[in-house]
């Protein structure tokens, strides 16, 4: 969150110096927590993994996604975290919406 405001307080003072570019902040974290927070994914699975093995999150770095003996679940659209490391196509899906409304506000697109 630290590095996030640092990051806005430097895009306000870059928009200040170069008022005529257009500077777009793709906000990732408050992106993703709203993610986190959707009712779009199963709550009691919203931090595992769906492919992987051990542990409360499911995730066991030595053992990864694509080993052999390393299950991956039934429906990944349940999920958010593909591998522990990665989102799902679902979660993916869902930030890219989002930061397409975002950006696309920020540089005052308009749909013809």
């Amino acid at each position: 969150m630290d590095h996030n405001n640092q990051l806005q307080e430097a895009i306000a003072s870059l928009r200040k110096e170069f008022p005529d570019v257009a500077i777009v902040y793709g906000d990732y974290y408050n992106t993703f927590q709203y993610v986190l927070r959707s009712e779009g994914f199963d709550k009691s699975v919203a931090l595992k993994s769906c492919c992987g093995v051990g542990g409360a999150y499911n995730y066991d770095g030595k053992r990864p996604c694509g080993v052999a003996g390393v299950p991956v679940c039934q429906n990944p659209d349940k999920f958010i975290s593909w591998d522990g490391v990665h989102l799902t196509q679902k979660a993916y899906r869902f930030m890219s919406k989002l930061f397409n409304y975002q950006i696309l506000s920020q540089i005052k697109c308009t749909r013809a």
